[in-house]
């Protein structure tokens, strides 16, 4: 039996390991490209994504201000901005699962399988620097403002999107 996008939506919203979450992002992307998994479905998204055990999630104004003049505070950006590609993907998915019940388009779905795909890329590239420079994703305290904000507008697609 085929995975409808939504579904295939949900489970890279309840992916906690970014690695898996990164690979689903590939897989169902590819697989929408290819016209495999080509209906849209009506899952329903988790009220958040799942999330590693790292990094230690603070409120945004815990979080300390980063700089670049040195290595340690190059590694605190780039895990910084990993944090938002790791939340942009579950944005972006959740927008497909959040609205199947509304009359869009098949390019609104498709536009966001394609931010999800890059989104996933982007982290990809960001966790390498990190391991490169002898760091990794979750070592560092991150925050969940956007997705908090994205989670305000709940139900609201227009607002939603205006977030997101």
């Amino acid at each position: 039996m085929a995975v409808a996008l939504s579904g295939a939506a949900c489970a890279v919203l309840n992916a906690a390991d970014p690695a898996k979450k990164v690979h689903l992002s590939a897989l169902y992307a590819s697989q929408w490209a290819a016209g495999t998994l080509s209906e849209i479905g009506a899952a329903r998204p988790p009220e958040r994504p799942a999330r590693p055990q790292r990094p230690q999630l603070c409120r945004p104004g815990d979080m300390k201000r980063r700089r670049f003049g040195s290595a340690r505070g190059r590694i605190a950006f780039i895990h910084a901005i990993a944090h938002i590609e790791l939340n942009a993907i579950d944005l972006a998915w959740d927008m497909v699962a959040r609205f199947t019940a509304e009359d869009l388009p098949g390019e609104f779905y498709a536009d966001w399988v394609g931010v999800a795909a890059d989104e996933a890329r982007h982290f990809t590239l960001l966790a390498d620097y990190l391991q490169k420079n002898g760091a990794a994703y979750g070592d560092l305290p991150a925050h969940d403002g956007s997705w908090d904000a994205a989670a305000e507008a709940s139900d609201e697609n227009l607002v939603r999107l205006a977030l997101v």
